[in-house]
């Protein structure tokens, strides 16, 4: 559509005036709508005064033939910030979208932070590889390198699953189309997307959506294809607004083409026989690669294509974007051209086009580096309760909890699955002042019912003064901190909104209040902060800690939270938002 119109009311506007079945609306991305419809309402569409073009949907194939190493081929493993040792040290810190058939949700040797299935109208909640071709492709990009499997060009990056693929490795260009936009309205959180995935021809639509990524800071790969013909040909490798991405038959990770055989026909260091040409920026290795296959399937397998060597590349972009991300598109233009101008091109240009493309290489720790996380030391005295579920109720420090909970696999180890009818509880807690924290790893489920998470909160006769604290979770995903200080004898309400604990992922929130300011953490990062009274936190004792819900008259449960909550700690003061980082690093990476 034209600048100005909407893609969901006008698109629906257009469609019931000229015919046709609307399908799905563009919001982020793109200005515009997908539908069904013959030959006569498309002409009626297309002369529509709010529409700028029309074009048809066709049918994306995934680029994979059969798969191997080139972690070494890339450099990787010469790279000492990266530090490919076997051991979960560190992990990448990026966020990297794979629009493919989704990822293995629960494979073990990858990070994925959450997921959306683009395959109908709208994107929801989901991702799981019903395929094998985006798994595998998660695996290049982000493998942990833990002694397990295998290892990805950026270890331990947090994956997004983004289904445009179906089970077949087929998709629609609007079902494209939807994933861009997705991306497009997540591009805050992610840096870098794989596209490996092509069709013959081109499409504005799908240009401009990249487009509008592109602009806010989101670098893309693109596969170049697999049929040895011209990429011009196909899109979106033929873009000018990703990178694209041809394939090297490399047979054992090193230049000089030494080896003498491989999976599939061809000789060491040279082009792949199937990679497509000319209109190419770098190529990277893409036969017989070695990845992450979905578990029921072997978790682990051998894939050749442009398919594979695209992730390489997007690797190359996740650590750029792990020390600097780009905020616009020259940003992202600048991202490419460091990852072309410090290619090689140490091997055999066989494809004859002419043109002997760089050959990826991430080798040089001064372009391409991978910091450590930062992990602050925090005096363990501090913590006054923490508990841990571990196939059952188990008192870390701090006093016991008791009452009724399921024990689920958690974000490290096991979790506490609650529901609307159990709680846990302490009788009492030390005194926490002259400060409080409270954090954990959070699962919610949705529901109607304002839920909390945990609370030192009773409902006394005559006033207030057992009151200390309670974090809530209302329906539309707000948290709302509770603080109850001496000084007034009211509590301090603090709400900040946070959606994405709906997702169905796990998320880490702390909650801090020292004597001046009270602060909500998601993630690490502080999303809300305000002024507090001032004064003590209410120093009785024998106030009851609950997990899971509020008490009335020490009886009654209230709110009762719905899900999973992992490694709740109680702190007897504010930690800092260093502190707070740390914590949700380490438990969700075992690495401080």
């Amino acid at each position: 559509l034209k600048p100005g119109h909407d893609g969901g009311r006008d698109g629906r506007r257009i469609v019931g005036a000229e015919g046709g079945r609307f399908d799905s609306a563009y919001q982020h991305a793109l200005r515009g709508f997908s539908m069904h419809a013959d030959s006569a309402e498309i002409e009626r569409v297309r002369r529509d005064p709010a529409v700028a073009y029309v074009e048809p949907d066709v049918i994306v194939h995934a680029d994979a033939q059969t798969v191997p190493t080139g972690v070494t081929r890339a450099g990787a493993t010469a790279n000492s910030t990266i530090g490919i040792n076997g051991l979960d040290d560190r992990r990448a810190n990026v966020d990297v979208a794979i629009l493919d058939s989704g990822i293995d949700l629960t494979h073990p040797d990858l990070n994925v932070a959450g997921g959306v299935d683009c395959l109908g109208a709208t994107c929801v909640t989901g991702g799981n590889d019903d395929n094998f071709h985006g798994t595998h492709v998660a695996g290049i990009v982000g493998a942990l390198d833990n002694a397990d499997g295998v290892v990805g060009v950026a270890p331990g990056a947090r994956l997004w699953a983004v289904k445009v693929l179906d089970s077949t490795g087929n998709g629609a260009l609007s079902g494209i189309i939807r994933g861009v936009d997705w991306v497009t309205a997540h591009a805050a959180t992610i840096s870098v997307a794989n596209m490996s995935f092509g069709f013959t021809g081109t499409s504005q639509a799908l240009f401009d959506s990249i487009q509008a990524a592109v602009n806010q800071g989101v670098a893309f790969a693109a596969a170049a294809g697999n049929s040895h013909v011209d990429a011009a040909t196909v899109s979106p490798a033929s873009f000018s607004n990703v990178l694209t991405v041809s394939a090297l038959a490399d047979f054992d990770g090193l230049p000089g083409g030494l080896a003498t055989s491989g999976c599939i026909p061809g000789a060491d260091d040279t082009s792949a026989s199937f990679s497509n040409f000319g209109a190419v920026d770098i190529a990277a290795p893409g036969a017989c690669i070695l990845s992450t296959i979905p578990v029921r399937l072997g978790s682990y397998g051998t894939l050749s294509g442009t398919s594979m060597a695209s992730p390489y590349a997007a690797g190359a972009l996740a650590l750029l974007a792990s020390t600097s991300r780009a905020t616009n598109a020259a940003g992202v233009a600048a991202m490419y051209q460091r990852v072309i101008s410090a290619g090689n091109f140490n091997w055999t240009d066989t494809s004859g086009d002419g043109v002997k493309e760089p050959l990826l290489d991430v080798s040089n720790p001064a372009l391409f580096a991978m910091t450590p996380p930062v992990c602050a030391a925090i005096p363990a005295a501090a913590r006054v309760g923490f508990w841990k579920g571990e196939g059952g109720l188990l008192a870390q420090n701090g006093p016991a909890l008791t009452g009724t909970a399921n024990f689920v696999a958690g974000e490290v180890g096991q979790g506490f699955s609650l529901d609307a009818t159990s709680s846990l509880t302490a009788p009492s807690l030390p005194v926490t002042s002259p400060g409080l924290t409270f954090e954990a790893w959070l699962k919610p489920t949705p529901t109607s019912n304002l839920e909390t998470i945990a609370s030192r909160w009773d409902f006394p006769s005559v006033d207030d003064s057992t009151r200390t604290f309670a974090l809530l979770l209302s329906p539309d995903g707000k948290l709302t901190f509770d603080t109850d200080e001496t000084t007034l004898r009211r509590p301090v309400e603090l709400t900040a909104a946070a959606p994405q604990l709906f997702d169905g992922f796990f998320h880490h929130v702390a909650a801090t209040w020292d004597i001046n300011r009270i602060a909500i953490y998601v993630d690490g990062v502080q999303v809300a902060s305000q002024a507090s009274q001032g004064g003590v936190l209410n120093p009785n004792t024998a106030t009851s800690f609950r997990l899971g819900g509020q008490s009335h008259g020490g009886n009654v449960n209230l709110f009762p939270f719905t899900g999973v909550i992992d490694e709740p700690s109680i702190w007897s003061r504010a930690l800092n938002a260093t502190e707070v980082a740390s914590i949700a690093v380490a438990t969700s990476a075992g690495t401080c």
